[in-house]
């Protein structure tokens, strides 16, 4: 019997699974033997069921492996959370043996967790590992400082943990915002979020050395030299982050303002906590102490305005990426 193309290659696909009949078998084969256009179809229909197949085993083999290395990563690291638990056991043994206070005992356990978060938690920990790591080194470390100052009967953790705090914040939150689960829920705002929350840390931490050391005259210096930089360090960073321009152009900008800051800056930080000087002196064939000074701020102020001026000509002149 003859069938047309349309009939066979209904029948291909029970054909390929091998759940077609005997006698549907021997039609589709014996209109393979004369039709090369459904010989094709039947290749690529057996093709793409092996790479299916090929697809879903390496799947199957990688969920195994990494199973596998997770179970043994939670043995590694419960190994070494045992190992960690042998020198806690002895400190509290000694300590109670001696009749001494268990003060310096929790010193001891404070720094055993500190060096665990490193240690044990990445191991232990199947998912967001990252995130684990630095969220319990963090914990345990201002823990560890806690119970120090507390065992010697000091106020400076209120000093070093905002110090602390706004160090991790500045040398680890860009790493943290570009791990998962952060990111995804950040989007576009990672940077943003980055400087706001430095920039929370930073006056935490300069309000806190205030409320320690008591002194008005921190305070002043404090706010007359932080209120610039950070107001510069923004104006860069929206510069940087939000026009839609070229670079050059962008690095033109944020280079003349950075030579006119570096310029002017001392005078005018200066005048705001109170203290005379006078505004930079130029005077390139007269080096000293009195002119070294305004020499080398006026030779950077040059030098940034001439950078700045060639970055923002090369940058008008440059054609747009899409033409």
């Amino acid at each position: 019997m003859k069938l047309s193309c349309n009939v066979i290659r209904d029948l291909i696909p029970l054909y390929a699974d091998q759940i077609c009949s005997e006698e549907s078998k021997e039609l589709v084969e014996e209109h393979l033997t004369d039709c090369k256009d459904c010989s094709v179809i039947l290749l690529q229909m057996c093709n793409d069921e092996v790479e299916s197949r090929l697809e879903t085993e390496t799947v199957n083999v990688l969920r195994r492996q990494a199973s596998f290395f997770k179970q043994k990563s939670a043995v590694i690291g419960s190994a070494i959370a045992g190992v960690f638990m042998i020198p806690i056991l002895v400190c509290l043994i000694v300590n109670i043996a001696t009749g001494a206070a268990l003060d310096w005992f929790f010193i001891v356990l404070a720094s055993l967790i500190t060096a665990a978060s490193l240690t044990v938690v990445p191991l232990m920990m199947p998912d967001h590992k990252m995130l684990w790591t630095f969220g319990t080194f963090t914990a345990s470390l201002l823990l560890l400082f806690g119970v120090i100052c507390i065992y010697t009967h000091q106020t400076w953790f209120f000093i070093v943990s905002p110090a602390v705090l706004c160090g991790f914040s500045v040398c680890f939150l860009p790493f943290v915002v570009y791990a998962e689960p952060v990111r995804s829920r950040l989007g576009r705002h990672k940077g943003l979020t980055v400087m706001a929350v430095d920039t929370f840390f930073y006056v935490f931490m300069m309000i806190s050395i205030g409320l320690y050391t008591q002194s008005a005259v921190f305070g002043k210096i404090a706010t007359a030299v932080s209120i610039p930089c950070m107001v510069l360090v923004w104006i860069l960073f929206v510069l940087i982050r939000y026009p839609k321009c070229n670079g050059l152009l962008k690095a033109g900008i944020c280079t003349l303002i950075v030579g006119v800051f570096g310029f002017a800056a001392d005078y005018y930080i200066e005048g705001w906590i109170g203290v005379e000087k006078s505004f930079p002196v130029f005077r390139p064939f007269i080096w000293n102490i009195d002119t070294v000074d305004g020499n080398i701020k006026w030779l950077i102020l040059i030098c940034c305005i001439i950078a700045g001026i060639v970055l923002l000509v090369s940058g008008m002149n440059r054609k747009p990426d899409n033409q």
